[in-house]
């Protein structure tokens, strides 16, 4: 690659953004998940009046006819307010004259049907069949860290994806201008290749009528794609900074994968800087904690 880092910015001194998702749980989310578990267990019951929390199985007119419509009085949800409010305290068979959707609607209500959460008790949580884990002490011990581990592994791919970025915009280069026009267009037909292989087509503006041209396209994932060409360098400077080499047993294991050339040491580079940025955001939240 002829394009090089003239000087990479060192990730020590990239903040750790203020926004970060926070990946602890306390004892009142802990008290949510086991609520989630008890509603997973609920017992089902039909019943013969509407009540908030219900979930209220309509046959539409109007707009809706020939549809089946659930209602859920209480959840506010967006479009259904009214509709929410006219099956309160109505039984099956009953018809309410209501508005769903910002549109009429003749709602007949056929059956009500309430969730009762499980009772949450050791014998709930033995019937998860989790090792080492029959009580309920345990359990919360047990959903605690185990959605603690899931968060801070999400946290730590925002944080390595935040520090990648700064390092691409925040390193200097010496830029093969040649090298760089052939890299984009080569990604951007491949980028176009791919849209098309998934039928979606990036002809459609996000913004306005006119469609774009072939050539408008690829210049649009050009200019998408020119930081990723950057990052071919910073991770080629980043990796060799922490002695990270891709030597003749990389060369095979990639070449056995049909991978071989520029490409393979690309991508082997490009993967080791993730793992490295990773690291130390696990460390950075660690020393955080």
């Amino acid at each position: 690659m002829k394009t090089k880092v003239t000087k990479l910015f060192d990730v020590d001194q990239i903040p750790t953004p203020e926004d970060l998702p926070d990946w602890h749980v306390d004892e009142a989310a802990v008290d949510g998940l086991l609520d989630s578990l008890a509603l997973r267990h609920a017992a089902e019951t039909e019943e013969r009046e509407a009540q908030t929390g219900d979930t209220v199985f309509c046959a539409a007119g109007g707009k809706y006819a020939g549809r089946t419509v659930l209602v859920y009085p209480g959840r506010h949800m967006p479009g259904a307010e009214a509709a929410e409010k006219a099956v309160l305290g109505a039984a099956p068979g009953a018809t309410v004259e209501t508005e769903l959707g910002g549109a009429p609607a003749v709602l007949t209500v056929k059956k009500i049907v309430r969730r009762a959460p499980a009772k949450i008790d050791d014998k709930l949580i033995q019937g998860e069949h989790i090792d080492g884990v029959d009580t309920v002490e345990s359990y919360r011990v047990y959903i605690k860290n185990k959605t603690e581990e899931q968060n801070r592994s999400l946290s730590a791919k925002h944080l390595s994806a935040s520090l990648r970025e700064e390092l691409i915009a925040r390193s200097a280069y010496e830029v093969d201008e040649a090298e760089q026009e052939a890299w984009t267009e080569n990604a951007a037909q491949e980028m176009l290749k791919m849209y098309e292989a998934e039928g979606i087509d990036p002809h459609v503006p996000e913004e306005g009528t006119d469609f774009l041209t072939d050539e408008e396209v690829l210049e649009n994932f050009k200019t998408q794609l020119r930081p990723q060409f950057l990052a071919l360098a910073v991770s080629r400077a980043f990796c060799a900074g922490r002695g990270v080499a891709f030597g003749e047993e990389e060369r095979k294991l990639y070449a056995d994968n049909g991978v071989t050339g520029e490409q393979a040491e690309e991508s082997f580079m490009d993967s080791k800087m993730w793992e490295i940025l990773y690291d130390i955001a696990l460390k950075r939240l660690e020393e955080a904690k």
